[in-house]
């Protein structure tokens, strides 16, 4: 008796953990896309924006692994918004690239749509 209740404490233990730390990971990619987000919009030159674009994408890459669960069936998935979201980071990054850097800060808006988008679709409390 001792022995099931243990297991089941352990048990309830490591998958509130689990989640714990899956809220956290998912979190810290998100903090780590509005700060970028955020040195992307403030760069002076071509390689500040593109070392806040890379820090963008790595987070989002790290944040598509988590897959997230919506009641709405007609709201888009977090796979597809991710998709989105790398897309908008790539085509940003290309007009970086290119030298259009103020060009580039106003395509980057599309990336913050995105994140709200997803934010309003993942976020309901």
């Amino acid at each position: 008796m001792i022995k099931k209740t243990f297991t089941s404490v352990m048990l309830a233990f490591a998958l509130s953990f689990s989640s714990l730390s899956f809220a956290g990971k998912l979190e810290q990619n998100m903090d780590t896309l509005a700060k970028n987000f955020k040195m992307f919009n403030k760069a002076e030159n071509q390689s500040d924006a593109l070392k806040a674009l890379d820090h963008m994408k790595a987070a989002a890459l790290d944040a598509k692994q988590m897959k997230l669960k919506n009641n709405d069936v007609k709201a888009p998935t977090s796979d597809a918004l991710y998709d989105q979201l790398l897309t908008e980071i790539d085509k940003t990054r290309l007009l970086v690239q290119a030298g259009q850097l103020e060009q580039a800060k106003a395509e980057g808006k599309k990336i913050a749509a995105v994140k709200d988008r997803g934010h309003a679709v993942y976020n309901q409390h």
